[in-house]
């Protein structure tokens, strides 16, 4: 029974490796991560089952996935709202030549920075996002070019004169930290130069994919606008309550056991064994895996020895 359980699963993990994977996962790849295994919590037959269908419930978003994605976000997220304002500010017009010249205006008076250190995933997005939506180079800036000089300094001013719109872009928002501690540092100083012309700005922070507690946290904070283009409920989380990963898994794995052996083999790898904060996510992007993932699938580390099925690319500080 379970041979044949196995065998099927790794059917499906190959048939979703070769369409929708881009073919990022071959049967020797499952091989060599299932070889992790090798029975410290159940016997090696049962862990290899309950891997593979967490390995099954993962879901990646491989480079044309994710320039789909970052359209949906300019469009829906970003201009879409902005035309909604610029029409009621017009009676509700449906001059589209008013329309258009008026948004323009609003883009060109926007700067996008990637949340996050430069080279961090954010960063590596707004190259596409930027190429996607066909925007000007000159709109994506870092976060020293906001400004004259120092944010802190008292003689700084804000670069271009006619800024009045900060949109930071990511690809996750997890738990909500680096939310909450940009708030507290960045957009507090640059809110403050902007204080001194007696300007306002309205900043916001959009992101692909957020946890909804990641959400709260964020709607916390003194950004102005916090969205996601798709919001991560506990259904997608892999030992929820109410999770889809276990919904009608039959016999060969139970939700009990595979957060046992998630748990098991994760703490031997990382402090949080589930993922970044209890994370608890199956997702992987093409640029990278987030730390809120499952640390079986992703850890890359010289010790311990693991054989990541979604290798992380980790920050080095």
């Amino acid at each position: 029974m379970d041979a044949t359980h196995e065998a099927a699963l790794i059917r499906d993990i190959k048939t979703l490796s070769e369409r929708v994977w881009e073919r990022r996962v071959q049967e020797p790849d499952i091989e060599r991560w299932l070889s992790n295994f090798d029975g410290r919590v159940f016997d090696v037959a049962a862990e290899r089952m309950h891997a593979l269908h967490l390995l099954r419930h993962f879901v990646y978003f491989g480079a044309r996935e994710m320039r789909v994605l970052l359209e949906a976000l300019y469009r829906d997220i970003y201009r879409y709202p902005i035309v909604q304002q610029i029409r009621h500010r017009a009676g509700d017009t449906l001059d589209s030549t008013f329309i258009a010249d008026e948004f323009a205006g609003e883009l060109r008076r926007t700067r996008f920075i990637a949340m996050g250190n430069p080279s961090e995933s954010g960063s590596h997005l707004m190259y596409y996002f930027r190429q996607v939506n066909s925007l000007p180079k000159g709109l994506f800036v870092s976060q020293h070019e906001l400004a004259s000089g120092p944010l802190t300094d008292p003689e700084t001013r804000l670069v271009p004169h006619d800024l009045t719109r900060i949109v930071f872009l990511d690809d996750l928002l997890g738990s909500g930290q680096q939310a909450t501690s940009y708030s507290r540092s960045v957009v507090r100083d640059i809110r403050a130069v902007a204080a001194r012309d007696g300007r306002s700005l309205t900043i916001s922070y959009y992101t692909l994919f957020a946890k909804s507690i990641g959400l709260d946290a964020a709607r916390r904070t003194s950004f102005d606008d916090v969205r996601a283009l798709h919001e991560i409920d506990e259904s997608q989380m892999a030992f929820a309550a109410n999770s889809r990963v276990y919904h009608g898994c039959g016999a060969y794995t139970s939700m009990e056991e595979g957060r046992a052996l998630a748990e098991g083999y994760g703490s031997l790898l990382t402090t949080d064994p589930l993922g970044y904060r209890d994370g608890q996510l199956l997702l992987g992007f093409q640029h990278n895996v987030p730390d809120n993932t499952l640390p079986i699938f992703w850890f890359d580390e010289p010790e311990p020895t693991w054989e990541p099925i979604f290798p992380r690319f980790q920050k080095v500080y």
